[in-house]
């Protein structure tokens, strides 16, 4: 979980360091931010946090009962704690649960804050929504990675299966 929070971090240092080379100045960036990204980042920011939360019971569900509740998943557990015997059965689970849920509360605070802080015409606030902007989606980036790494070695493993 500290690796997805450090890289989102990292990435929005990065996205912000842009911002601040390519502005003029900062009273032109701040107009442009205003007329053209404000908007548009708080109502994709919030359709996204919200869907997410809507379906991240779902998610979280459905990954431990097809997944992580499998025969296949137990053996090949079984085998990985002979190696190392402190990994837990459903650490994953609770990994991607605290993954999606930093990415729906990074995703709702960096969309109110488009239409909060957003509003102050002052430097400071145009940092703090882009770096929040920025964080947020780069942890919907990591979420979506870390859904089709489970999703993937589900598909492997159940195109292995023998037909019954």
């Amino acid at each position: 979980m500290i690796r997805f929070v450090l890289l989102a971090l990292l990435f929005a240092t990065a996205v912000m360091a842009g911002v601040i080379y390519v502005s003029d100045g900062s009273e032109e960036a701040m107009i442009f931010y205003g007329k053209n990204i404000r908007a548009p980042l708080f109502t994709g920011l919030l359709t996204v946090g919200s869907f997410l939360l809507s379906m991240k019971v779902f998610i979280v569900v459905k990954f431990k009962e097809t997944v992580f509740d499998a025969d296949w998943y137990k053996k090949r557990l079984e085998d990985r704690r002979k190696i190392d015997p402190k990994i837990e059965h459903y650490a994953p689970v609770r990994n991607l649960s605290q993954v999606l849920f930093a990415s729906i509360a990074s995703a709702i605070i960096a969309s109110l804050s488009q239409v909060t802080i957003g509003l102050i015409p002052h430097v400071a606030a145009l940092t703090f929504c882009v770096i929040t902007a920025s964080f947020a989606g780069a942890m919907l980036v990591q979420t979506l990675l870390l859904v089709r790494s489970i999703l993937t070695e589900w598909l492997d493993h159940t195109e292995k299966k023998p037909p019954v």
